[in-house]
């Protein structure tokens, strides 16, 4: 076993541009072909440079290592610090909610080898304020619904860009937009990352849920791994919520839904028969229009005949409690949902420690720069409608300087 171990030295950082070699030994002379340099080993700099909330990424030279495992840890006045592991990837992406100095220890192994090496990061107070709101809408794109082509407004001409701009002017100042039913999503982002802080909650999605009224909808994060400013389909993360488990909870559901005709576009009163759907669980039939609201509940600037959605869908909640279709419940999940509960309410809050991953397994994100909401629920509930999440905005609460703790 070789065992390389290194030391950044205050007198290396202040006057070098390469890390101090400390000290080397091997216990395997054998292996003489190829050998680790002595100095910086792992091709990192001393240090690097980052505003806060802002993401770096810093990728050691493993070319000498044969499947290495990664261990990255944060020191503090030469102390680990509770919880210093930060990551056991192979790259290293960091960011700070406070500005200072974090000095990284980080460990490459393999069944022959072990580097240790230290380096800094600065991390510096941006110098324009960041906004604790949503700042950029990527892609709006409701499933069809009530308020659809209300709010935000449809008018002739619009296209998925002016539309997205629209659901981007509402959400900016806390104004609702509709996804419509099953699948309907909305895409947004940030001007900087929001920080996973551990043990607290770290983002709020706005709905306009109020006690028996919640139409839930589910919570997609990513933050920008590649570094190309757009959240791509495969860095995506679910929130896993309480139904999640559930096993009335449809996993990987699919719906198409089929545009209308002109003719029953046109048609200004209520009735069953109105938008085409088919599923993958072998259900087809129609959706109904109500009789308060005649615009179309297609989504006009979508010119396809006919939109899909995949997703979860979750259990069923409405209730027609007096069981002649006049007073409908919908009750609220336990947590993890948009539109759930009330919009202030600590259960519109979100902990970025509850993303996991495709196959259901948690990961650890150092912060997100994207969120995605779609809606998760296919049903009606009478004159009541088709159950339709809402989105009013999104904070960052580190940045609004609320503190709500994580679920236990």
């Amino acid at each position: 076993m070789k065992n390389y171990k290194f030391r950044l030295s205050t007198f290396a950082l202040l006057c070098f541009s390469t890390v101090a070699f400390y000290s080397c030994s091997s216990d395997d002379n054998s292996d003489t072909s190829d050998p680790i340099p002595t100095e910086n080993p792992l091709n990192l700099a001393p240090n690097y440079t980052v505003d806060r909330s802002k993401l770096v990424f810093i990728k050691p030279d493993l070319k000498h290592f044969t499947n290495p495992n990664l261990q990255w840890k944060v020191i503090e006045q030469k102390n680990v610090v509770k919880d210093s592991l930060i990551s056991q990837d192979t790259q290293l992406d960091f960011v700070a909610l406070k500005d200072g100095k974090y000095t990284i220890a980080v460990e490459a192994k393999d069944n022959k080898t072990t580097v240790n090496q230290e380096f800094d990061i600065i991390v510096q107070k941006e110098s324009q304020p960041y906004s604790s709101k949503i700042t950029k809408v990527f892609e709006y794109r409701p499933s069809y619904g009530q308020y659809v082509n209300k709010l935000p407004k449809y008018e002739e001409g619009d296209t998925q860009e002016t539309m997205n701009q629209k659901a981007e002017d509402n959400l900016v100042n806390d104004k609702m937009i509709t996804l419509g039913g099953f699948g309907g999503y909305v895409i947004f982002g940030f001007d900087h990352t929001i920080v996973n802080v551990p043990g607290k909650r770290d983002f709020r999605v706005l709905g306009n849920a109020f006690p028996n009224s919640s139409e839930p909808g589910i919570v997609m994060l990513a933050y920008d791994k590649n570094q190309n400013g757009k959240p791509d389909d495969d860095e995506w993360y679910e929130i896993k919520g309480s139904e999640y488990a559930n096993p009335k909870t449809i996993h990987n559901y699919e719906i198409t839904f089929y545009k209308p005709s002109a003719k029953l576009d046109a048609i200004n009163k209520g009735f069953d028969e109105y938008i085409k759907y088919k599923n993958n669980q072998g259900e087809e039939g129609y959706k109904a229009k109500n009789s308060y609201h005649n615009q179309s509940y297609y989504p006009l600037w979508i010119n396809e005949e006919s939109i899909t959605f995949k997703g979860s869908k979750l259990p069923n909640n409405a209730t027609d409690i007096g069981g002649n279709g006049n007073n409908w419940k919908l009750p609220a999940y336990e947590y993890g949902y948009v539109d759930n509960h009330p919009k202030y309410h600590d259960e519109s809050a979100f902990d970025i420690a509850w993303a996991i991953d495709k196959q259901g397994n948690s990961v650890k994100l150092p912060g997100i720069d994207f969120i995605k909401v779609y809606n998760a629920m296919d049903q009606e509930a009478g004159w009541f409608g088709e159950t339709s999440t809402e989105v009013v905005g999104a904070w960052d609460l580190h940045e609004k300087g609320i503190n709500i703790e994580t679920r236990k």
